[in-house]
């Protein structure tokens, strides 16, 4: 099973969301220890308690291991010639996170995590709170994607966020684009189909259709059958068969999803081997039906091991 890690942090921003990880996730774990200030913590324990949806949170000791790493980043934040970072922003933005005024996301105490705490205590990142400390919220979200990149490359695992500005920071801290040479990369966007009425649905009726006789076995269908299509994509050679395959895992998987359904974008960025343009030509050509959407092809060249990483857009199925 495919363990997709959320972030940027604490716990998910609504329970709609753990609505949708219910009906499309293999396995979910978060980056850092769920806050008890969250109104989600009695529902996160059912889930843990009644499905097996969510996966263990990252050990401590691979947070310590990679936090030099990130005491290095953030030491050149704070260094006298600093004047921008191409992800965590300019000098006077910089300067704003290091007023206590602005520390407005609570951070709980979590093992692993001691020795960044601290760093960012000492350097003004932080100020100190009961049970953990508090920081901005943006730099805070910062924090936790670049530590749930680290984890998910260590694991085989996957991203996944609600926040599109947090997705493009991310392919931003992996790569650089240039007008010339570089891989072919471009957004694609994967029509889910969710209830219509998702938000109208008791949890306990998806937690049971997750455990109908079947249910988990077409989930794992769709993700294999999403994760060839991927590697297909990527390659930059046209495999028809691929993409047969995964709107055959899409359909086997939208049938148990009940007659009346509404369509929710995932979107995730590939970068192919080789030019991209005649693979989705001939992928269009071969299934012109299909309702995959290739957003435009960009260059860009990445310096840093890629991420697979996705993004949900919850606004179309928000009451």
């Amino acid at each position: 099973m495919k363990t997709y890690i959320y972030y940027p942090g604490m716990e998910v921003r609504d329970e709609l969301w753990l609505k949708f990880a219910l009906l499309y996730l293999e396995r979910l774990a978060f980056v850092f220890t769920v806050s008890e200030k969250s109104g989600l913590t009695t529902l996160l324990h059912t889930l843990e308690e009644q499905t097996d949806l969510l996966a263990e949170r990252p050990e401590p000791g691979f947070f310590a291991d990679i936090t030099p790493q990130l005491e290095s980043q953030l030491g050149g934040l704070i260094a006298p010639d600093f004047t921008r970072h191409k992800v965590f922003g300019n000098k006077e933005l910089i300067t704003r996170w290091r007023q206590g005024a602005n520390h407005d996301c609570f951070c709980p105490t979590q093992a692993g995590l001691e020795r960044l705490h601290g760093f960012c205590l000492a350097h003004g990142f932080a100020t100190q709170d009961e049970g953990g400390i508090r920081m901005a919220r943006r730099f805070a979200n910062l924090l936790s994607m670049r530590l749930a990149r680290e984890w998910a490359l260590a694991n085989e695992g996957a991203l996944i966020t609600d926040h599109d500005y947090l997705d493009r920071l991310l392919h931003l801290l992996e790569s650089r684009y240039h007008n010339r040479g570089g891989q072919d990369c471009f957004h694609l966007e994967i029509p889910l189909q969710v209830p219509t009425h998702l938000s109208e649905i008791p949890f306990a009726e998806l937690i049971a259709l997750r455990a109908r006789s079947g249910f988990r076995q077409q989930l794992a269908e769709f993700h294999q059958a999403l994760d060839a299509l991927l590697v297909m994509l990527g390659s930059g050679y046209a495999e028809p068969t691929a993409l047969t395959r995964f709107e055959l895992a899409q359909q086997g998987l939208n049938q148990l999803l009940g007659p009346e359904t509404r369509s929710l974008p995932l979107t995730t960025l590939v970068s192919t081997g080789l030019p991209a343009m005649a693979m989705i030509h001939q992928l269009k050509a071969s299934h012109p039906k299909s309702r995959l959407i290739f957003h435009p092809i960009k260059k860009s060249h990445f310096h840093q091991r890629k991420s697979q990483h996705f993004f949900t857009r919850l606004g179309q199925v928000k009451p």
